[in-house]
């Protein structure tokens, strides 16, 4: 009787847990959702103040901890389900340097992506820019457990336009210099961080600029060689 007792309890045992653990799985989820969008949140916010103290995109999520996100280097790949986070940057900008900077139409693969999934390895093979689409438009609202953060960062970036009258004259992009060695400096128009150090100087030879600005606008200059020496530069085309 006593056995008949202890199987009848271990039925109602099981069909109670039958019955609370969906139930428990939903209060789980949300809950594990709710972390994990806050902790790309703040990743994200990592991978921007990086991009814009260093002025390139960071090769890893590991190397902004603890300094640009305040999660141990340990947590910083891995959600708290267990499963790896993984980030991507655009592959048509993976390679950006900004002493180049940006054409006009790249500026709007100036993305990147956080991918996290709470019940599997979402693996995501980000190699292509139809690959980065693909992940960039799902719909992870449909897929709970899948948390996708998209982060944009063409706003960070203004125009430099600098353009040549006549031979002569150098100038330097964060840091960068470009030399005319007497011979007509070629036009340059692209897109740069903000803070963006320019230096711009009438020596044929980059060396001590006329003047240097920290890019914080769009803006242009020409270099025309008829104008005085240390005003060679000019905003746009005034009188010199």
């Amino acid at each position: 009787m006593t056995l008949i007792v202890f199987i009848g309890l271990l039925a109602i045992l099981s069909i109670g847990l039958a019955v609370v653990s969906p139930s428990m799985v939903r209060v789980w989820d949300p809950t594990s959702k709710g972390r994990e969008i806050r902790d790309l949140q703040l990743i994200a916010n990592g991978i921007i103040s990086y991009l814009r103290q260093n002025r390139t995109f960071p090769p890893s999520l590991l190397i902004l901890s603890p300094d640009f996100v305040p999660i141990p280097p340990g947590q910083m790949t891995r959600n708290a389900r267990g499963f790896s986070r993984y980030y991507a940057v655009h592959p048509s900008i993976t390679g950006f340097q900004n002493s180049t900077g940006l054409t006009g139409s790249e500026l709007v693969n100036a993305r990147f992506l956080l991918i996290s999934h709470l019940a599997q390895d979402a693996a995501p093979a980000i190699t292509t820019p139809a690959a980065f689409e693909t992940w960039w438009n799902m719909n992870d609202g449909t897929n709970p457990p899948l948390t996708i953060y998209r982060g944009t960062v063409g706003h960070l970036f203004y125009m430099v336009n600098l353009t040549p009258k006549g031979n002569g004259g150098s100038f330097s992009i964060d840091h960068q210099p470009t030399h005319s060695n007497g011979a007509l400096l070629p036009t340059h128009s692209r897109l740069h961080l903000l803070g963006t150090k320019i230096g711009l100087d009438g020596d044929n030879s980059y060396n001590t600029p006329d003047f240097e600005f920290s890019l914080t606008t769009n803006t242009g200059y020409w270099f025309d060689p008829l104008c005085v020496a240390t005003k060679r530069w000019n905003p746009l085309s005034p009188p010199c």
